[in-house]
């Protein structure tokens, strides 16, 4: 069974809610996915008191769940499937990536390689890994830099092609990339 939107957002924290908000606004039928580690805090509003919003306002909000997986063909994502959905996907005609980076584990590492869980989205990383960090802790890190790579126009890249459906927002942009504008959906 499918459950379908127009738009499916994958991240809870501060990018996702404020994007569904806007998306909500729109008149679009909008789900999003919140594992709920986000550590995003804006003035009196944590990231639970949006999605709670969120949820009133008639977004579907599938709080404590994570997205496991993605379904793309042809260049366009078609399904997202989630850890508490099992075989039931989220169905949409677009998606958007607001996961975040390490912390919120919208990115994982290993000793050599830096990648996106989900959608399998190109991640900008310096390969040698001493350079992922600076000794001194007070310092910028380095790995705080690396996220997906985007398009000129914001779309995700996967094998170096673009999601044609698929757009990220927040930290999950490797820096010098652009955001997306979520007036192309």
């Amino acid at each position: 069974m499918a459950m379908k939107f127009d738009v499916v957002i994958i991240g809870g924290g501060w990018a996702g809610c404020s994007a569904a908000a806007q998306l909500c606004d729109s008149g679009l039928k909008v789900a999003i996915v919140s594992e709920g580690l986000s550590l995003s805090v804006s003035g009196s509003a944590t990231p639970y008191a949006r999605l709670a919003e969120l949820q009133r306002r008639g977004v579907t909000v599938l709080r404590g769940d994570r997205a496991v997986g993605a379904l793309i063909e042809d260049g366009r994502v078609k399904s997202v499937h989630t850890r508490n959905l099992g075989d039931d996907a989220l169905q949409a005609d677009r998606f958007v990536l607001a996961t975040g980076k390490f912390f919120s584990r919208g990115l994982l590492s290993d000793k050599e390689h830096i990648w996106e869980p989900v959608f399998g989205a190109d991640v900008e990383y310096d390969p040698d890994r001493s350079k992922w960090y600076d000794p001194d802790f007070n310092k910028p890190q380095p790995f705080m830099k690396y996220g997906v790579k985007t398009s000129p126009d914001g779309f995700v890249l996967a094998g170096g092609a673009v999601v044609g459906n698929l757009l990220a927002v927040g930290e999950i942009v490797a820096e010098g990339y652009p955001q997306s504008d979520l007036g192309k959906l």
